[in-house]
């Protein structure tokens, strides 16, 4: 019993040891394993570490405008700045172990103006640096009782009458001399762009009965409608002489169709000059009023050349169903004065439209010009505060000891670099506003040389 208790006794202490041995082996084993995973824990956190000092690092700094727009702006950027603010932001960190560039970012995403600048960026790209405004329409013309205007591409009709009563003589001259003296000093000052006729009718046979038919039907036009020649002009005048009737109605009803062949879309007007009332059975009335309601919308107008009382009725009336309007002269000064009339309209007319044009010109390149300044000056200002609160925060740094002496002169090297960027673009404003002043000097000088030439041309 004795030797079988003290073999248990034997056994057990041997299981004890084995157990502890066994024990000691697996608690040396985790105790490796768990150094071994904190050695390696360590090192991973000092490869992101490293990674995240090596991005910092190569961050790049922004060479260009357009990479300066892209940045987000700083936190206390524009009215959110606060010198205070910031100096409790920067106490927050530390920055004794950062360089020169991680500084600068970090500055950056406090006080970068960056997304403002865009703003006046994309302002400028979309500027319109053109004179917009149009020019109006010259007074190039006819002006009319109803107030309406023939603009410079008119189709002036001068219907001359050339029967025998015209071959009376006012003056040591013939009506017939003196109307186309007058007339051509009338189409002559007729601006350029204004397409001109002469249409002479009663010129054929004589103003006796037996030539009334071939009298009556004879209209010719002598001048087809076109700018003003001044030889061809004065060698149509001289192709006839007055000897027959008088064909008003014919005369206008065949200006109708001349019309209708012109295929523009210019006001047409028709001047009569005329010593007398329709004497070939026509109706002048019916036919000046078919023609300025039909779709040429012509206007008729009449100057009666030493014209009767009774005279004077018909033609007025044929002038009011033709919309236009009924002058009478009676000697070769009143002839004159009618056209005289019409130039100094035009002139004063080209005065007002000199005027008017030029000063609506002026008004919008000197409103252009001033938003561009204005826009230039908000620019100029925002780039000098980013710089002047940059600059400020690293003295701020430097006084506290958190960055050293030559961080200091980097950073405030890259800041200068940054502003200098944003300064050069300044230049851009400058082309702009060159642009404006130039178009605005070259429509101005056209609009003053043009009023002028005309002017000077209704001043004769």
């Amino acid at each position: 019993m004795k030797r079988f208790t003290l073999i248990f006794v034997l056994i057990s202490l041997v299981v004890g040891i084995m157990v502890g041995c066994g024990a000691d082996k697996a608690s040396d084993n985790k105790v490796n394993s768990n150094s071994e995973q904190e050695k390696e824990n360590v090192e991973k956190e000092e490869e992101t570490d490293e990674e995240s000092s090596s991005n910092d690092i190569e961050q790049e700094v922004s060479t260009t405008l357009e990479e300066i727009i892209e940045e987000k702006s700083g936190k206390y950027a524009g009215n959110a700045y606060n010198e205070a603010i910031v100096h409790r932001d920067l106490d927050d960190n530390s920055f004794q172990d950062k360089d020169s560039f991680q500084v600068y970012n970090y500055l950056l995403s406090l006080m970068s103006e960056s997304e403002t600048y865009k703003g006046f960026y994309e302002d400028l790209q979309n500027f319109n640096d053109s004179i917009e405004t149009s020019i109006s329409s010259t007074p190039e013309g006819m002006k009319l009782e109803d107030g309406q205007t023939v603009n410079g591409t008119s189709n002036i009709a001068i219907l001359l009458d050339a029967s025998g009563s015209m071959a009376q003589k006012i003056g040591g001259k013939t009506k017939m001399e003196l109307a186309k003296q007058a007339v051509n000093e009338f189409v002559a000052s007729m601006p350029e762009g204004s397409n001109i006729s002469l249409r002479v009718y009663g010129h054929k046979g004589s103003n006796s009965d037996k030539d009334k038919k071939a009298s009556c039907s004879s209209t010719e036009l002598v001048y087809e409608l076109n700018s003003y020649d001044e030889s061809t002009f004065k060698e149509s005048l001289n192709s006839f002489k007055p000897t027959g009737w008088t064909p008003i109605a014919n005369a206008i009803n065949e200006t109708k169709k001349d019309f209708e062949q012109v295929n523009n879309e210019a006001q047409n007007i028709i001047y009569v000059v005329s010593d007398g009332v329709e004497t070939c059975d026509g109706d002048p009335v019916k036919a000046a009023k078919e023609l300025h309601d039909s779709n040429i919308k012509a206007v008729v107008n009449i100057i009666g050349f030493d014209v009767d009382q009774d005279g004077q009725k018909q033609l007025l009336q044929v002038a009011e169903a033709g919309g236009g309007k009924f002058e009478t002269v009676d000697s070769a000064d009143d002839f004159k004065k009618v056209w005289e009339r019409e130039r100094v309209r035009l002139y004063n007319e080209w005065s007002s439209w000199s005027a008017e044009n030029y000063n609506d010109i002026a008004t919008e390149q000197s409103k252009k010009i001033n938003k561009l300044y204005s826009s230039k000056s908000d620019f100029s200002n925002l780039t000098y505060d980013e710089k002047k609160h940059l600059n400020e925060a690293v003295y701020y740094l430097k006084n506290k000891e958190q960055i050293s002496s030559e961080v200091r002169e980097e950073l405030l090297s890259l800041i200068n670099q940054r502003h200098n960027i944003l300064d050069d673009y300044q230049e851009e404003y400058k082309a702009s506003i060159e642009e404006i002043e130039t178009e605005g000097k070259r429509l101005k000088e056209e609009i003053q040389d043009k009023g002028k030439e005309m002017k000077d041309k209704y001043s004769n």
